[in-house]
């Protein structure tokens, strides 16, 4: 049975560290008729004959109308209502949170990366304390929902793999809140730093080619995903040994978006080529850059199920053109597409959460300071959809998808609340 949360540990859905963001370097009612049928009623023929003159006294004939049967009528068939929405809050598991690193055999690429996972027995563990996302020393978030934790805390298993890509200019722990949330339903989630495209780059003018970033990405994630389904790995592997490798998920936002795409449909540019990833179950792009290095016969390749959702306000990866083409391009069932009200790029990050906790520190570099507020621009600002309503949006409709995908759950076919848009095939 999952151990459940201590009280004093918070159930609240909150973010995580620094730097987020994602502009992408890649780069979108049915009408109700009904017939009336009119019945027009026809005129008798008017009598010519002359009139006959009865005597006052006399009273006239009584007449009876014959009786007349009225038609039967058939009540029109109800339709139930669709159910209301039910959202889903923290699951069952407290969560354990670790940074480790993949090694690249050729030494060029290893791989920084964050888990978190499912905890077994949290009283196992002593003295825990909130895991801490650092981009700095001074600069850093500390979370309160998942704790520090090493592979011996992990519950039993096995679980389906996440695996998140982050945003352009973001780090690997940008979203800690959805990627938290999941783990604490009994998913073992992982991100890694993509190199080349993460804000330390970002603010040291570093950053890797769009090209470069557009294969790397996928090939960071296909590298997690050999790791984490691996028990024999010499990091991973105790991890991994509680991972269903029949059960793997991609998500990520806006060019994390672009690279779980990529995992379904492959890559090719200059810098190389990427074969679809044949163990990759199910696709959840966030706010995802779908670019011209998605063809349209790349898109209309897409064979596993889909779920994207995107913010209707999003000026930097526009729900047109780049939802719009992903989703009349893909022709997979089951898709669905979500789009928050008032819902911006940064919706999909913790990017307010660090505006509102990451200046507070002593000694945090003005240059830290100023990116946050650069990227609250896109999320934080009043008028707005409140983040914590976004993220448990998000979290409740990717985990009915899963349950779909990975459980034989039912279709989603709740109501969507006014500040969701919502369509399926």
């Amino acid at each position: 049975m999952p151990a459940m949360r201590s009280k004093w540990f918070g159930v609240v859905l909150v973010a995580a560290l620094v730097a987020a963001g994602c502009s992408s370097d890649d780069g979108e009612g049915a009408d109700d008729t009904a017939a009336a049928g009119v019945t027009t009623a026809e005129t008798a023929p008017v009598n010519s004959a002359p009139a006959t003159t009865v005597p006052a006294t006399t009273a006239p004939a009584p007449t009876t109308a014959p009786p007349t049967t009225a038609p039967p009528t058939t009540a029109p068939p109800t339709t139930a209502a669709a159910p209301e929405l039910e959202l889903i809050g923290f699951g069952e598991y407290q969560v354990g949170a670790t940074t480790i690193t993949i090694d690249d055999p050729a030494g060029v690429r290893p791989l920084t990366v964050e888990v978190w996972f499912p905890i077994g027995d949290f009283d196992a563990i002593e003295a825990p304390v909130p895991h801490r996302y650092s981009f700095l020393p001074t600069a850093y978030y500390d979370s309160p929902n998942a704790v520090t934790a090493t592979a011996d805390a992990i519950g039993p298993g096995p679980f389906p793999l996440i695996v998140y890509s982050h945003g352009s200019g973001a780090l690997r722990y940008i979203h800690s809140a959805y990627t938290e949330a999941l783990a604490s339903h009994g998913y073992v989630v992982v991100s890694a730093d993509h190199t080349g495209n993460t804000s330390v780059e970002r603010i040291s003018g570093a950053n890797a080619s769009p090209e470069e970033n557009a294969f790397n990405r996928p090939n960071d994630v296909r590298r997690l995903i050999d790791a984490f389904v691996d028990p024999a790995h010499p990091t991973a592997g105790a991890y991994a040994a509680t991972v269903d490798p029949e059960q793997v998920v991609v998500t990520g936002h806006s060019l994390g978006g672009f690279t779980s795409i990529a995992m379904a449909t492959g890559v090719t540019n200059e810098v190389g080529e990427l074969a679809p990833d044949d163990r990759v179950d199910a696709i959840i792009p966030l706010a995802p850059a779908v670019g011209p290095t998605l063809t349209d016969e790349l898109l209309a390749s897409i064979t596993v199920p889909l779920m994207v959702i995107v913010g209707t306000d999003d000026i930097t990866t526009p729900v047109d053109p780049n939802v719009t083409r992903l989703w009349e391009l893909s022709t997979v069932t089951p898709a669905y597409r979500i789009e928050l009200v008032a819902g911006e790029h940064e919706t999909f990050t913790d990017v307010c959460a660090y505006q509102e906790t990451v200046p507070l520190r002593e000694g945090v570099p003005q240059v830290v300071i100023d990116l946050i507020d650069q990227f609250a621009q896109e999320g934080c600002l009043d008028g707005d959809i409140d983040i914590a309503r976004a993220n448990e949006l998000t979290v409740t409709y990717v985990l009915q998808f899963l349950d779909e995908v990975f459980a034989g759950g039912e279709p989603i076919t709740a109501a969507a609340p006014d500040d969701v848009i919502f369509q399926s095939r």
